[in-house]
């Protein structure tokens, strides 16, 4: 007779969260427990009866075993690479020949192909929680919702931003011009969510404030180089949109690479400045950034010409004689070259005299 594991699946780790139960959960009497300890944490939660769908399943059937798996707060790559690794070692333990999912959610129901890839699936249970139509219910229903940390991140911050611009415009008298700023919004926001990037916003936000408390001049020189880049490009738009002629454009595509070259050195001046006061250290590599930059500019500088001679389509033959054998070209590259080669020296001289120090 095949062996059944009924599997419980809680993806963001309400278990752990609330009850404090460490996963797998293996076993009847240790779900039941466990299901009991998360109903005495919070009565609402879902998963409760998930758990006790999960053993009624158990009881059901003669040759069975029943585990939960959790995952992690922050659903996604880590949750769901704790669901694996917890489920292999259920399958190590237990022996299935098949599973049945028990589910409360198309959320928990997201790692299906991650069990598929291990052990035959033969059934799907999705749990759903009868409730009262009456309208004291459904008031209940949508305030508990909005208590619910994780289903205020997914639904309740966008509808707020909505509102929020959408009054802004309103008040300013500008309802057409407030639409698209909902339609940018929104856009924004479900591409952080595609892209699951919201790990890395957070990272960023709590730098910067920490950056902010400790006085670190990196977040000062990063908003610096980023204000620096921002008029560098409305300049160019400014200039493209009033129909500027086509030398000006040249002479303003020369300019803005210096600029952007001005606003990324501005970052690791910041960093250098910060470790050094606060680690008592140099970070000798960051020598040959400069000399890279400026190096990098004169080239971009030289082959600028060239390229917006070629955008106007003029034959290539009287471009290479008025622009690649001219003497300002050559002498770019040559500048070039001689930079990046004076700061690759430079570099190994510090780091050797340093690295014998150390």
């Amino acid at each position: 007779m095949k062996k059944t594991l009924v599997l419980c699946v809680d993806r963001d780790d309400d278990l752990g969260r609330k009850a404090k139960i460490k996963s797998p959960v293996i076993g009847r009497e240790e779900n039941l427990k466990a299901a009991e300890l998360l109903a005495l944490a919070d009565p609402e939660d879902s998963d409760v009866n998930c758990m006790f769908s999960a053993i009624k399943t158990y009881d059901e059937l003669e040759n069975a075993e029943i585990a939960t798996i959790c995952g992690d707060i922050k659903v996604g790559l880590k949750s769901d690479e704790k669901l694996a690794n917890q489920l292999d070692e259920v399958i190590e333990k237990t022996r299935p020949d098949c599973v049945i999912l028990i589910s409360d959610g198309a959320e928990d129901e997201y790692i299906l192909p991650i069990i598929e890839s291990r052990i035959k699936v033969d059934g799907i249970r999705r749990v759903v929680v009868k409730q009262s139509e009456t309208l004291e219910g459904t008031y209940y229903l949508i305030k508990r919702l909005m208590g619910d940390e994780k289903l205020q991140k997914k639904f309740m911050l966008p509808l707020a931003i909505i509102f929020l611009v959408w009054g802004v415009a309103a008040l300013l008298g500008l309802p057409s011009m407030g639409f698209s700023l909902i339609l940018l919004v929104l856009g924004l926001y479900m591409l952080v969510r595609i892209l699951h990037v919201e790990g890395i916003l957070s990272k960023v936000a709590r730098e910067i404030s920490i950056g902010l408390r400790s006085g670190r001049l990196t977040i000062f020189s990063m908003v610096i180089s980023i204000l620096i880049i921002s008029i560098a490009i409305f300049s160019m738009g400014r200039i493209i949109s009033t129909g500027g002629s086509e030398e000006q454009v040249a002479k303003f595509v020369n300019g803005i690479i210096w600029w952007f070259i001005i606003a990324i050195l501005f970052v690791p001046l910041g960093k250098f400045i910060d470790t050094y006061f606060k680690e008592k250290k140099v970070l000798w590599q960051y020598i040959l950034i400069p000399f890279s930059l400026i190096a990098f500019g004169l080239i971009l500088s030289a082959f600028s010409n060239i390229i917006i001679e070629i955008l106007k389509e003029k034959p290539i033959e009287l471009i290479i004689q008025e622009y690649v054998i001219s003497f300002s070209f050559i002498s770019k590259l040559i500048m070039a070259i001689l930079i990046a080669f004076i700061g690759s020296v430079l570099y190994h001289i510090v780091e050797d005299i340093y690295g014998e120090k150390k």
